[in-house]
């Protein structure tokens, strides 16, 4: 199980119909567990996961933070600021 918050999310520009996601890989477990979101069900399609080599503010990543990049259909219901556990990864 992977234990992730929510930094951003955004429309995204090339896929209509969809949002872009970012989350930071938690450290520490986290204040909570964590809803457990499965990825399938909520149309989440991970594009990519990396290291922060800078931070980057606007979606906030921070250097040394390890992110996820996710692709997700509009109405999925996350927040920025959300724990979630992503189940089946």
């Amino acid at each position: 199980m992977t234990q992730l918050i929510i930094t951003d999310i955004r429309k995204s520009c090339y896929d209509r119909g969809y949002d872009l996601i970012t989350a930071v890989f938690l450290k520490s477990g986290g204040q909570h567990p964590g809803n457990h979101i499965f990825p399938a069900e909520k149309g989440l399609l991970v594009l990519e996961s990396a290291t922060a080599e800078r931070e980057n503010p606007v979606i906030g990543v921070n250097p040394g933070d390890q992110y996820m990049r996710i692709r997700a259909r509009l109405g999925h219901g996350l927040k920025v600021g959300e724990e979630i556990q992503l189940d089946g990864i």
